[in-house]
């Protein structure tokens, strides 16, 4: 049985045949990534026999998952919690590095059924949260307007201060308004934004905010990342 490693080695080679050199290196730094979170986190899916067998094996080689275990373990949960956790919190590349981590993990899904390593539930289960995954590259962008935004707002004293986890209640052009996701606040706002964040941000979004009062309105003071859901 091959292992992970070795079947993801097989993609990127056929890629390297059909595709331009700029082109295969993103395929290249993707799959790289991909590795690097299936070794971080995906033992955490791991019954507790498998588990033992892997923390043994972690202590010498920190590399061990993707050579212990082969396709089984690539489910459609390690596509999307790479890509909706790990992309977003881990790497925190950006818009344009997103819509390639999505294209490439897209045309993996369609490789590894397309040579019998997946069956054909496993691939419809991810083509059906890949056409979910398509908003992923707006939220990145929604990240980088939003941190430049709170770089713009201006240093004064404020009259309340507000910090954590938000999710987006209601927007208007140029405000939305926000509901704590992990508190029992509600409808804070309006919170001044730009027109060009009011006009791509969608309702239920959450987002890691520093946000300040001054003379009834709220401004962004500091931010992290985006999250779709």
């Amino acid at each position: 049985m091959k292992n992970i490693d070795a079947i993801l080695e097989a993609f990127l080679e056929e890629q390297s045949n059909r595709l331009k050199q700029k082109t295969y290196r993103d395929y290249d730094d993707v799959i790289h990534f991909f590795q690097v979170y299936l070794n971080s986190y995906a033992a955490n899916y791991l019954d507790e026999d498998e588990w033992k067998k892997w923390e043994a094996k972690f202590d010498e080689d920190e590399d061990a998952f993707t050579k212990m275990f082969g396709v089984e373990k690539l489910s459609s949960t390690k596509f999307s919690e790479f890509l909706d956790y790990f992309i977003i919190r881990k790497v925190m590349s950006g818009e344009s590095f997103m819509e390639i981590a999505v294209r490439v993990m897209k045309k993996l899904n369609k490789w590894l059924y397309d040579n019998n390593y997946t069956d054909l539930a496993t691939y419809n289960d991810l083509r059906e949260y890949f056409g979910e995954a398509k908003d992923l590259p707006k939220v990145e962008k929604m990240a980088d307007l939003i941190f430049q935004q709170a770089r713009k707002t201006q240093e004064k004293q404020f009259d309340e201060i507000e910090e954590g986890y938000f999710s987006v209640k209601a927007i208007e052009q140029g405000e939305i308004w926000l509901d704590e996701t992990f508190g029992d606040k509600t409808n804070i706002g309006p919170v001044n934004v730009s027109k060009q964040i009011s006009d791509l941000y969608q309702k239920g979004w959450q987002i890691n905010l520093v946000i300040g009062k001054d003379q009834g309105k709220w401004h962004i003071l500091e931010s992290e990342n985006v999250y779709p859901y």
